[in-house]
C-alpha cells in the first residue's frame, strides 16, 4: 500500500476506534480524555517564545542533511 493511501487508511481507523470510545464511555469520561489532549496541547504551545516556534518551523520546513 502506497504511504497516502496507508496514512488514510490509519486517519480512517483511528476515527473508527474513537466513535466506538465515544460510544462506549459516558459523555464524562471522554470528556475528560479531550480535555486532557488539548490542553497538554496548549501547555505544549506555550513553552515556545514566538521566535523559537518561528525558528523550530523553519527548521522543519527546511531540514539539513
Amino acid at each position: 500500500m502506497a504511504e497516502p493511501e496507508l496514512n488514510k487508511k490509519q486517519r480512517e481507523d483511528f476515527i473508527v476506534q474513537w466513535v466506538n470510545f465515544i460510544k462506549s464511555h459516558s459523555d464524562e469520561e471522554w470528556s475528560k480524555q479531550q480535555n486532557i489532549l488539548i490542553n497538554s496541547q496548549l501547555k505544549s504551545a506555550h513553552q515556545f517564545t514566538r521566535e523559537e516556534y518561528l525558528k523550530f518551523k523553519q527548521e522543519l520546513n527546511n531540514p539539513v542533511d
